[in-house]
């Protein structure tokens, strides 16, 4: 899990790497708390399985809910990795607060499925 926090709109390139190799599914979550009395959206942007490389062409799927969150599942494929890029946008709506005060809080989460039983 990472976190990052910020009082501006921001830019993130992420890569949720498969070091597994049997077919189970894989996760990725990002949150993003805006402070009270600001408005920050999450904006993803997500790249393909078959580039392995982040998507300037995607379009951008905004965040649900309070706290606004984003969650995607994969199937994990034998063979071929599955690492997946995502670009993620932290974007100030509104609100005119400064300083700690006005700090937003996004967190990321990548899952690998559980290893196998030796």
């Amino acid at each position: 899990m990472k976190t990052a926090t910020g009082t501006t709109s921001k830019w993130f390139k992420v890569r949720v790497v498969d070091e597994a190799n049997w077919p189970t599914s894989e996760r990725f979550k990002a949150t993003l708390t805006s402070p009270p009395g600001m408005n920050f959206d999450l904006i993803v942007y997500q790249g393909d399985i078959e580039v392995n490389a982040p998507d300037c062409f995607a379009s951008g799927v905004r965040g649900q809910g309070t706290p606004e969150s984003f969650m995607i599942t994969w199937n994990d494929r034998i063979g071929p990795d599955d690492h997946l890029w995502f670009i993620l946008e932290v974007r100030h709506v509104e609100g005119t607060a400064c300083g700690e005060g006005a700090k937003w809080t996004l967190t990321m989460e990548g899952r690998e499925p559980p290893s196998p039983d030796p």
